[in-house]
């Protein structure tokens, strides 16, 4: 075969490989790129496309390995630094995933990836200005990308700003983007467009914990009707328990999960007052005892579905057929809380106490359940709550659409917790 030959098969190689990413199958993409490695080791499109398939596995250690060992010979190559800056963002270690980004926008200042990965961790650390003006530049480089308009419309929405945030929500097509244009007109305009605009979207059979909150809140505040299809009447489906040592929450995995927490980088939360959050997802740790503690979860949200299997509602129904679960810890000091909020981006929520502190009053660290949040406005009408009394090793489960916030305490000690989130991919 002459080298004309030998070129074409390399290229027509390396489209395969490619074609097994775009395809997700990411199993058969490592074995296939490891064999185009050893025939093509000059090729850097073979490594690139087996860190790409070990990063989509999650297996996070050996993608960084890789991207790591492949930069020193290979410093200026943007795709391995932006990939490997992905990785760490992924794994919430921002600093590093900054450094990294910002070594490539050095050898290229228009690297949209680039941009785009700092304005994702700027945006998780609640810091909107640097946030927008690096979305802001991925979206002169990338005009109407889906994903920055969205996150522009998400900066804009906090900042107030309502027309803005519309203007950009419509131009993405991330699921969220119709439920924060419903959200916007809820929040700036008068009640026949939001009327209108819900309606609509009902029709298209829109479902999902952002719009359920929002069309439950409504239907208090205009006395109508709750015709959400993600989750009607909500506290119905708050589950609370305590695992055990039977099923392999003993004080070993506890001992492990506390430690390992302790390794962990956190980040300060606009919501939470003296306390912190974990970043990443603490779930992508390939430790024996956080997969134990997975399949602990796991476990008891196939018995909460069991319960509810016969309800109507879509969050049972439309139990989405491919999901993760991802998993923070959240930290509180004396005095500390989280406020009222909802996981609009979850499906089936929870909450694991590995330590509560000791009550001086019976409601101290205790969480609250809502049908209001979010600033929403009340016109002075009365929102039911209901207060779960939280223990040391306590689990509650709840539909991701109701909001909820948690009582300060006045020990010493801290209150920590394993937050999780049953999140569908699309």
């Amino acid at each position: 075969m002459n080298i004309k030959d030998q070129k074409k098969l390399e290229e027509k190689r390396h489209e395969d490989l490619k074609g097994l990413y775009h395809s997700k199958h990411f199993n058969e993409l490592v074995s296939s790129s490891k064999n185009f490695i050893k025939q093509y080791p000059s090729n850097p499109g073979g490594f690139n496309l087996l860190g790409l398939a070990l990063f989509n596995l999650e297996k996070y250690n050996e993608a960084i390995e890789l991207y790591e060992n492949l930069l020193v010979d290979n410093p200026n190559i943007i795709s391995f630094l932006n990939n490997l800056g992905d990785i760490y963002r992924a794994q919430g270690k921002h600093k590093k995933a900054k450094e990294v980004y910002k070594r490539a926008l050095k050898i290229n200042p228009n690297s949209f990836s680039s941009c785009n990965g700092l304005g994702s961790i700027y945006f998780s650390n609640d810091k909107m200005v640097d946030a927008k003006l690096y979305f802001e530049k991925a979206l002169e480089i990338k005009p109407k990308e889906s994903s920055v308009c969205y996150y522009l419309g998400e900066i804009n929405r906090l900042m107030l700003e309502y027309d803005k945030a519309i203007e950009y929500y419509k131009l993405s097509d991330v699921r969220l983007s119709k439920a924060h244009i419903i959200e916007c007109f809820y929040l700036s305009k008068n009640r026949d467009i939001f009327d209108r605009e819900q309606k609509n979207i009902i029709y298209q059979e829109e479902i999902n914990p952002l719009l359920a909150s929002i069309q439950t809140h409504a239907s208090i505040r205009y006395d109508l009707p709750d015709n959400n299809l993600f989750c009607q009447s909500p506290f119905e489906y708050i589950y609370h328990s305590k695992l055990t040592a039977e099923e392999g929450f003993d004080i070993d995995l506890i001992k492990d999960i506390n430690s390992y927490s302790r390794s962990l980088d956190f980040m300060p939360q606009e919501l939470l007052y003296n306390g912190n959050q974990s970043s990443g997802n603490i779930f992508s740790s390939n430790e024996p005892y956080i997969q134990k503690m997975k399949d602990i979860i796991l476990s008891r949200i196939d018995d909460y579905r069991e319960n509810f299997k016969d309800s109507d509602n879509g969050f049972i129904k439309k139990w989405p057929s491919n999901f993760n679960i991802q998993g923070w810890i959240i930290d509180i000091k004396k005095g500390g809380n989280l406020k009222s909020h909802m996981h609009k981006l979850g499906w089936l929520s929870g909450s694991l106490y590995l330590n509560i502190p000791k009550k001086e009053d019976p409601s101290e660290g205790n969480i609250v359940f809502s049908l209001h949040g979010a600033d929403y406005p009340k016109n002075e009408k009365t929102f039911p709550s209901k207060e779960i009394d939280i223990n040391k090793n306590d689990i509650v489960l709840f539909p991701s659409s109701i909001f909820h916030h948690t009582l300060p305490f006045n020990s010493e000690e801290n209150r920590v917790t394993l937050a999780f989130d049953i999140k569908p991919k699309y």
